[in-house]
């Protein structure tokens, strides 16, 4: 989940409410742990590939279960989209998107050798990035002057704070991929909900400080329009020589999520392709490597496609809405389940179900 939203979000969210991001990231994680709280619920009761298509198949029918296995397909490509376009702009600004195809192309070849090969790689790179976070924070904390008490209350509205948090959505919908891997996990029942929780709340506490840190060191106004928001506040921290390594932690961070998302992706396409949705070739399995390489071979086209076609900004809103949507039918499926096979409150999953409804309404009138 430590990807695109951290070295993006800031600064779109920054121009929309100012210090009132911080707000805007407070109510995205309320829903973030409402939506967490239902896939944990289902994947326990349906250990298997498929995420939510799979769930809203067994629970509310057909029709739901396509629209879940649809929206997840089009909004997690385009997260790939804002995800490549990332790593480009911070690369190199003026080659992004050439930058954003060999990433493609490079993540596809590691996928192709298979989920667990992937998950060692993805593995390591999580130290890595952690170790270069702290670094970061520690170069804004040691800068002379640095006031860490920012206005978060100051200048802010209602509909400015519900667009920054549906913008800040999108850094918290990566847990939605250990769903769709259920019969490739042992002991799903108990690692998948686990893994959930443990991820979140980790990522819900690094984003925080991460992004207080930053609006502690620089204005909104100063990154509102940057690609590189992170890179902005390195470059006027203590040890701004270093800023060389945020480039490089953004790199491995984005590397590390698509290595996790584009397998997921191509997951749903095989449950599609085996309840005879989409073709049959979509269901082919690499019997060496365990990889969906049809599938992902074809979601490999349709980003390099989608970094032509938006800036990561716009790709970031559009991927939120579509997942938006997703885990509305995420929770319609806990709504509807007995009561004796949820786990929580059901005013847990309520909740999920308005705000996203809410979020993405959000996200298309503003």
């Amino acid at each position: 989940m430590i990807g695109a939203g951290l070295f993006n979000n800031i600064a779109p969210t920054a121009k929309i409410s100012s210090y009132g991001s911080i707000l805007g990231l407070l109510l995205a994680s309320t829903l973030a742990i409402a939506n967490a709280s239902s896939s944990a619920q289902l994947s326990s009761l349906f250990p298997k590939t498929g995420g939510t298509y799979l769930y809203a198949n067994e629970v509310l029918g057909k029709p739901y279960a396509i629209i879940a296995g649809s929206v997840f397909i089009i909004g997690k490509t385009i997260s790939c989209v804002a995800i490549a376009l990332t790593v480009g702009n911070y690369l190199s600004p003026v080659y992004g998107k050439e930058i954003g195809v060999i990433l493609c192309l490079l993540v596809f070849l590691l996928s192709f050798s298979g989920i667990h090969k992937t998950a060692e790689i993805a593995k390591w790179f999580v130290w890595i990035i952690f170790g270069l976070l702290l670094f970061y924070a520690v170069s804004i904390i040691s800068t002379p002057n640095v006031d860490l008490n920012i206005p978060i209350f100051e200048t802010i509205s209602f509909d400015s704070i519900l667009l920054s948090a549906s913008i800040w959505f999108f850094a918290f919908t990566g847990y939605s991929r250990l769903a769709t891997f259920g019969e490739e996990i042992k002991n799903p029942k108990e690692i998948i909900p686990t893994a959930i929780f443990t991820g979140l709340g980790v990522t819900i506490l690094l984003y925080f400080g991460i992004t207080w840190l930053t609006l502690s060191i620089i204005s909104p106004e100063l990154i509102m329009n940057s690609n590189t928001p992170l890179l902005v506040a390195m470059d006027v921290s203590r040890f701004s020589e270093f800023s060389f390594l945020i480039v490089f932690a953004s790199s491995i961070a984005m590397v590390s999520v698509f290595l996790a998302l584009m397998p997921g992706i191509g997951r749903i396409y095989v449950a599609l392709s085996r309840d005879r949705v989409l073709p049959k070739a979509f269901s082919k399995i690499h019997k060496k490597f365990n990889s969906a390489y049809f599938s992902e071979g074809f979601v490999l086209i349709s980003v390099i496609v989608g970094i032509y076609s938006f800036d990561v900004v716009g790709s970031i809103k559009l991927s939120s809405f579509f997942i938006l949507i997703y885990y509305t039918i995420t929770n319609l499926c806990v709504i509807k389940l007995k009561k004796d096979n949820r786990l929580y409150s059901v005013a847990i999953a309520f909740y999920g179900f308005v705000t996203c409804l809410i979020f993405a309404v959000t996200l298309v009138v503003f």
